[in-house]
C-alpha cells in the first residue's frame, strides 16, 4: 500500500504559490455554499510521525475562513474522558450542520497504538475496525461528508525531519517525546497501520494516502481532496433524494408484545410499603458501592403518556444521593441539537464511572414519535435500530449497567387519567391536546413499541416491559428490576 508513497513527488514553489492562489478562492467558496446545508464536513487528518500533520492543519485553516471551521487535538485522555465510553471524547467534538471539524487525530489513533504495543489482538484491532467503519457509516448515512487524509513518510523521512528538528532545537515542540519513541517502531506501525486502512476504505469513508515528503506536493494535495471532496457531497446532496417508504401491509393487525404484559397486577397498600421502603434502601446502598467500584447506571424511561414515568422516577431516585445521579429530560430537539446527528445530545449527557444518568424520553424518539408522526423517513427510523444498539453497546462494554423501562397501561386506564387530570388543578398541565391527538394512533404506536422491543431488546440492554396500570406495583417492579441489575453488575466487580 505505501510503496506508492514513496517515489519522489514534489512542486516547485512557484507553481505552488500559482495552484494555491485558485485553490483558495474554489475552497472559501464552497465553504460559503456549504454554511446552510444539513450536514456536516469531517477530516480526519492523520499519518507517520513527523509528515507534516500539523502543518496540513494549519494551511487548512489559512486556506480557508476559520470561522466555519472546528479544529481538535487528541491528545492525552483527560479524567473526564477515561471516565466514559471511548466515542464519548468524539461526539462532544461532532461539528454541526453546515461547518468543518478537523480532526488532528481521532478514533484510529489508539487502537493502531495498542495493537503495536500488544496491547491487543489482531483479531481485537479488526473488531475495533468494523466498529469504527459502522460509527463512519452511521455519519454518512445521516448526511456528514468524511474526509480521511492518511500522510505517508518513509522511515528515512521520518529519521531526517526527527534529526533536522532536533538540531534547530525544536523537537520539544513539535514532536513530543513519546511520539519519538513510536518512530523507533515504524515497521511495526506500518505494518498495523496498512491492516487498519485497508478495513476501513470504505465509499462512505475512502482513504486519501498522500506522499508527503514535499511539503509543496503534500498541502495541495491535501487541499485539492478537500476541493473535490466538497464539490462531489455538494452536487450529490443538491439532487432531490428519494427515500424508500414502504406500501401498505396487506397483513391482519395481529397480537404484538405488550399484549404479553399483565396489566391487571395490582400490588395492595401494605405491601406496597414494606417493598418500597425495601427496595429503595437497597438501591441506595447498591449506588454507593458502584461509586466506589466505579460502575454507572445509564437508564431509560418510556411509556404511554400518563403511564407514570414520573412518579416512577422519583421513587427511583428518592432513594439515591443527589451527588450520584443526574436525571435528564428530553422533549423536542433544539435548533442545535438538531444541527447535529440524532444521537448526540444524548452521547454529551453521560456521566462519568460511578455516576447514574436517568433519561425521561430519550433516543428512542426516532423509532417511536419520529416514526409514527412522520418526522423521520422509513430509511431513517429503519437504520436506528442498528445505530441505538450500537450506541448501548459501546455503554455496556464501558462498564456501565444499561436499564431500559416500557411502563405499559391500556387504553382504558390512560382515558381515565387523562380525565382525571383535566379536573386536578395540580396536573391540569400534564394535559395536552398533543395527549388526545397521541390517542388516535395507539395502535400505531404498540406496533411502533413491539418493532423497537424486537430489534433492540439485547442481552447487554434488555427491555423490561413493566405493568402499569397499578402505580404501585410498576414501581416496585422498576425498583426490584434496578437492584437486581446493580447488583449482578458489582459481583462481577467484586475481587477473587
Amino acid at each position: 500500500m505505501f510503496e506508492t508513497l514513496e517515489i519522489g513527488r514534489k512542486i516547485k514553489g512557484k507553481d505552488f504559490d500559482e495552484a494555491v492562489l485558485k485553490l483558495r478562492q474554489q475552497l472559501l467558496a464552497l465553504q460559503f455554499e456549504l454554511e446552510d446545508k444539513p450536514w456536516p464536513v469531517i477530516v480526519i487528518v492523520s499519518g507517520v510521525e513527523a509528515a507534516g500533520k500539523g502543518t496540513v492543519v494549519h494551511r487548512l485553516n489559512e486556506w480557508m475562513d476559520p470561522r466555519g471551521i472546528y479544529t481538535y487535538a487528541f491528545w492525552d485522555y483527560s479524567d473526564e474522558e477515561e471516565a466514559r465510553p471511548f466515542y464519548w471524547r468524539f461526539w462532544r467534538a461532532m461539528p454541526a450542520h453546515g461547518k468543518i471539524g478537523i480532526f488532528f487525530g481521532s478514533w484510529y489513533t489508539r487502537p493502531i497504538i495498542d495493537r503495536v504495543y500488544g496491547k491487543i489482538s489482531d483479531a481485537e484491532l479488526d473488531a475495533e475496525m468494523q466498529r469504527i467503519s459502522e460509527f463512519e457509516h452511521m455519519l454518512s448515512d445521516d448526511g456528514a461528508l468524511i474526509v480521511k487524509l492518511w500522510l505517508h513518510l518513509s522511515e528515512e523521512g521520518v529519521r531526517e525531519r526527527l534529526d533536522k528538528r532536533t538540531k534547530q532545537h525544536l523537537k520539544s515542540f513539535n514532536i513530543p517525546e513519546e511520539n519519538v519513541k513510536y518512530t523507533r517502531r515504524y515497521q511495526d506501525f506500518k505494518v498495523v497501520s496498512e491492516r487498519a486502512l485497508r478495513q476501513t476504505d470504505s465509499s462512505y469513508g475512502p482513504w486519501h494516502l498522500i506522499e508527503a515528503q514535499n511539503a509543496n506536493y503534500r498541502d495541495l494535495t491535501a487541499g485539492e481532496i478537500l476541493l473535490d471532496s466538497m464539490r462531489e457531497h455538494l452536487e450529490k446532496h443538491n439532487n432531490k433524494q428519494h427515500w424508500h417508504e414502504p406500501g401498505e401491509s396487506l397483513v391482519p393487525d395481529q397480537p404484538t408484545i405488550l399484549d404479553t404484559v399483565d396489566t391487571e397486577a395490582v400490588l395492595e397498600p401494605d405491601e406496597y410499603k414494606v417493598k418500597l421502603k425495601e427496595y429503595q434502601s437497597k438501591l441506595a446502598e447498591l449506588c454507593w458501592q458502584a461509586r466506589e467500584q466505579g460502575v454507572s447506571c445509564v437508564a431509560v424511561f418510556e411509556g404511554w403518556d400518563a403511564a407514570g414515568k414520573g412518579s416512577a422516577i422519583r421513587r427511583v431516585t428518592q432513594a439515591i444521593d443527589p451527588r450520584l445521579f443526574r436525571l435528564v429530560q428530553f422533549a423536542a430537539p433544539t435548533d442545535e441539537e438538531r444541527a447535529h446527528h440524532y444521537l448526540w445530545r444524548f452521547w454529551r449527557q453521560l456521566e462519568r464511572d460511578g455516576k447514574h444518568t436517568f433519561f425521561d424520553r430519550s433516543w428512542y424518539g426516532r423509532v417511536l414519535v419520529e416514526r409514527v408522526e412522520g418526522f423521520a423517513h422509513y430509511d431513517e427510523w429503519q437504520r436506528a435500530y442498528h445505530e441505538i444498539n450500537r450506541f448501548e453497546e459501546q455503554i455496556a462494554e464501558h462498564g456501565s449497567v444499561v436499564l431500559k423501562f416500557w411502563i405499559h397501561i391500556d387504553e382504558d386506564e390512560q382515558l381515565a387519567r387523562f380525565k382525571a387530570r383535566e379536573v386536578t388543578p395540580h396536573k391540569m398541565h400534564k394535559i395536552t391536546e398533543e395527549d388526545w391527538r397521541n390517542r388516535d394512533k395507539w395502535h400505531e404506536y404498540e406496533v411502533a413499541v413491539h418493532d423497537m422491543v424486537t430489534h433492540t431488546s439485547t442481552a447487554y440492554a434488555p427491555w423490561t416491559l413493566v405493568a402499569g396500570n397499578d402505580k404501585r406495583y410498576a414501581r416496585i417492579q422498576i425498583l426490584k428490576t434496578f437492584c437486581k441489575r446493580m447488583e449482578a453488575a458489582l459481583d462481577k466487580k467484586e475481587p477473587d
